[in-house]
């Protein structure tokens, strides 16, 4: 596989844009276009550093390159939270959690 076949699979993969790729690889979206669509070829170090980064995500992680998952956010100002400061349930609530937290606590030792 040639190394734009590479490159193209990897920014599939990664739901990458052009600009992030040649942002993480220090290299203008300009030359990055005439790598994958003009047919300019890379320097031969991309290789090497493809493999990396498609093998490692401390790598990707480097580079900005990765895209962690987002832990999604509760609605804490909801009605129907039952933390929520005002309402009724909130010291049962928190009792409970307190509880919970410390029985996992006790069993991690």
């Amino acid at each position: 596989m040639m190394l734009r076949d590479r490159m193209r699979t990897f920014m599939k993969q990664r739901g990458l844009t052009r600009r992030e790729l040649a942002d993480g690889l220090n290299t203008s979206p300009h030359t990055l276009r005439g790598w994958l669509d003009r047919g300019r070829t890379p320097p031969a170090a991309l290789g090497p550093l493809l493999d990396l980064i498609e093998e490692k995500p401390q790598v990707r992680s480097w580079l900005g390159l990765s895209r962690g998952k987002k832990r999604t956010r509760g609605r804490p100002f909801e009605p129907g939270n039952p933390y929520r400061i005002g309402s009724p349930t909130r010291k049962a609530a928190l009792a409970e959690a307190r509880k919970q937290h410390e029985a996992k606590a006790a069993a991690n030792g």
